[in-house]
């Protein structure tokens, strides 16, 4: 028994010893290149940076005034190079667009979720899907929607009479946080939802509790930005952990007081239940950016490249 736990000691020790090289070796990436960036700190990179300034955009552009417009910085081991040059931007984009045709995986996010096997090949996900968003985006579509925007914004501004009749300073972040979702739900999903007026409306709710950080979703959040080698079982606690809270706020409605449902599990069913209705029903005339998608879809498997 103590020489069976002696090996699996002596075999830990060597994995993590390997994996610390790993990541030593790794942090020499930029040095290499002759790129230029602030030093990352063993394992954590340049997150204590990034936590003092407590937005990565104002870490990003103080970083850009000390080392110029092409620097890199590293989320936990992981090398990110920022590129803020416009002719090297104009490289990227066109004349090399071939070799940064994709976006880059999103902390939590699963390469593997929802994707046919046959969007494998790189790139090919990817101009599917602008093949079916581009036309949603034209400027003649774009003006279709301006009458659900306009209907918005008078509401807006409705609220702000008001607020103005008070003669009382008041903040008005609240209330571009209404507006902006009602914009959204609006012109995106083609629902009238009145949260401007309603702050309980569960639309409202649950978009803002989407920006929320819980801190269960911290953990894994910087589990998966650190230990990057283990994403795949980072995401599968973060779809268990918001499937178990989904299921038991329905089963059990009484434990709603204790847990509270996954927002971003809500709004992704209830995306699903509007596409499912108007596929159901066909043609509508309301004219909104999930009815534009639709008609401008696709059923062919492959796009040719």
């Amino acid at each position: 028994m103590l020489l069976l736990t002696g090996i699996l000691i002596s075999i830990l020790s060597v994995v993590i010893v390997a994996y610390l090289s790993h990541i030593r070796k790794i942090y020499n990436f930029f040095n290499r290149l002759n790129i230029p960036g602030p030093p990352p700190a063993f394992f954590f990179g340049n997150f204590g940076d990034v936590a003092k300034s407590k937005r990565l955009s104002i870490s990003i552009k103080q970083w850009t005034e000390k080392y110029g417009r092409i620097f890199g910085y590293f989320e936990g081991h992981t090398p990110i190079l920022v590129v803020s040059d416009p002719d090297v931007l104009q490289d990227i984009f066109i004349k090399s667009f071939s070799n940064f045709h994709t976006r880059r995986m999103l902390p939590l996010e699963d390469k593997h979720a929802k994707v046919v096997h046959i969007f494998t090949a790189p790139g090919l996900r990817w101009k599917r899907q602008r093949f079916v968003i581009n036309p949603t985006f034209s400027s003649a579509k774009l003006k279709q929607m301006t009458p659900l925007l306009h209907h918005s914004l008078e509401t807006f501004m409705k609220k702000m009479a008001q607020e103005y009749q008070n003669n009382q300073p008041f903040d008005i972040y609240a209330y571009f946080k209404r507006f902006t979702m009602d914009t959204i739900w609006s012109c995106g999903f083609g629902l009238d939802t009145d949260m401007q007026n309603n702050i309980n409306n569960l639309y409202l709710v649950h978009s803002q509790q989407v920006f929320e950080e819980a801190n269960g979703i911290k953990i894994l959040l910087l589990l998966s930005l650190f230990v990057t080698e283990l994403n795949r079982i980072w995401y599968q606690l973060f779809e268990l952990e918001k499937s178990t809270r989904y299921w038991l706020c329905h089963l059990f409605p009484f434990v709603k007081r204790i847990i509270e449902e996954d927002s971003g599990l809500w709004i992704e069913k209830q995306a699903y239940k509007i596409i499912d209705e108007r596929q159901k029903i066909g043609h509508t005339d309301r004219t909104d950016l999930l009815q534009l998608m639709l008609e401008s879809a696709s059923k062919d498997d492959i796009i040719q490249v």
